[in-house]
């Protein structure tokens, strides 16, 4: 006797389960300005049936807001809800609800024959709350008995946790009006039980407005500094001369004390591409000479840049022409534009001004001038 009750409890276990929805788990991403939309059919072969999930996220206030459109009316319970108590009489009755609803108090709200056939057993069965969800508070809103959508909005609690929503319970009505009354029939309900995984791509930038503009100052305040060294000891300058070497070497060291090479990376890319221009003006400053020093310099007739240094700036080029080609800020296109030819005339003057070229440097020159072509040719010429 024991071993057949066991028989017929595996039974019903097994009838119960074969019932019951398999999960559908979907792993997606939001952003700002990017909002996730699925697409569900809640009964195959009717459009007028079909259902959009919208998911989008609210930077500035941290929050998520889920969207249930249709082209139906449609009704969700906004707690688990026994079927024996908010049902009598095959109406659902809002005041029976276990919160408050908003609906016309001329209103009827019909279950259908068809969705109360599907239903069983009635006495035990329980609606479910339409949404669940993991790392998140649900803010306040009002709860209508008909909708147009279903809207939820959330605060987010933690910004590195995961967070999820689970949609179950889903129920369809239709309208139908006369002089006296209005009856809604409720002629169709699902548990969707699709839950979401979602990862939220956040704006790198975002809440970063200071350290941009401090970035940008810098860059701002060492060209500044570079153009008027340039200026003062660049070509036809007066000062070639012992005394004027020694100026042009104190201004140049009080210059790179002031403005030392930036180690740090951003991963906001407007902070970054400022970092890149600063410590592109540093290099410059750093492998400056005045005229004095490099008529001096020609004297060994030797061409004072190592291999490496060349290779270096060759590759600045390249990277600095690439990031041209992808940007669409004519400021930082001609800061980079800039950049390119002040590496470039930094190389060909010492070039100019050398005798005699070892094996690893004109192997370098020789890479150095293919990124210098490519820079003329993609940046002088659009």
């Amino acid at each position: 006797m024991k071993s057949l009750n066991n028989v017929i409890y595996i039974l019903i276990l097994f009838c119960f389960s074969s019932n019951l929805k398999a999960q559908t788990v979907k792993q997606i991403e939001v952003a700002g300005n990017a909002p996730y939309v699925d697409h569900i059919s809640l009964m195959p072969g009717t459009t007028d049936m079909d259902l959009l999930v919208k998911i989008s996220f609210n930077e500035p206030n941290n929050r998520l807001t889920v969207n249930l459109i249709s082209y139906r009316k449609l009704f969700v319970f906004q707690d688990n809800v026994r079927y024996s108590h908010a049902v009598r009489f095959h109406k659902l009755h809002p005041n029976r609800l276990p919160y408050v609803v908003e609906s016309d108090e001329k209103a009827k709200y019909k279950m259908a024959k068809s969705l109360r056939k599907s239903i069983k057993p009635k006495r035990k069965h329980i609606f479910k709350h339409w949404i669940e969800y993991e790392g998140l508070q649900p803010q306040p809103t009002e709860y209508k008995m008909v909708n147009d959508y279903i809207e939820q909005t959330f605060d987010i609690l933690y910004q590195s946790a995961d967070i999820s929503i689970t949609l179950r319970d889903i129920l369809v009505m239709s309208e139908q009006a006369s002089q006296k009354k209005i009856t809604y029939d409720l002629f169709f309900q699902t548990d969707l039980n699709r839950k979401y995984n979602i990862s939220i791509k956040r704006d790198p930038c975002f809440g970063k407005e200071k350290e941009i503009q401090a970035a940008a100052t810098q860059v701002k305040n060492i060209k500044a500094g570079y153009i008027t060294l340039y200026q003062k000891f660049g070509a036809h300058s007066n000062l070639n001369n012992p005394e004027g070497a020694k100026i042009f070497n104190e201004m140049k060291a009080l210059l790179l004390k002031q403005y030392p090479k930036m180690e740090e990376t951003s991963t906001c890319p407007d902070i970054q591409s400022n970092i890149e221009t600063y410590n592109c003006y540093v290099d410059t400053i750093q492998n400056m000479r005045c005229d004095f020093q490099i008529i001096k310099e020609k004297q060994t007739a030797m061409l004072g840049l190592s291999g490496d240094y060349i290779l270096t700036t060759a590759r600045k080029i390249d990277n600095y022409t690439n990031k041209w080609l992808l940007s669409s800020d004519n400021i930082e296109k001609k800061d980079l534009e800039v950049a390119c030819k002040q590496a470039i005339d930094l190389i060909e003057t010492h070039v100019g001004r050398a005798t005699v070229i070892n094996n690893e440097q004109q192997a370098a020159l020789g890479i150095f001038n293919k990124a210098k072509t490519y820079f003329r040719q993609t940046c002088q010429k659009k």
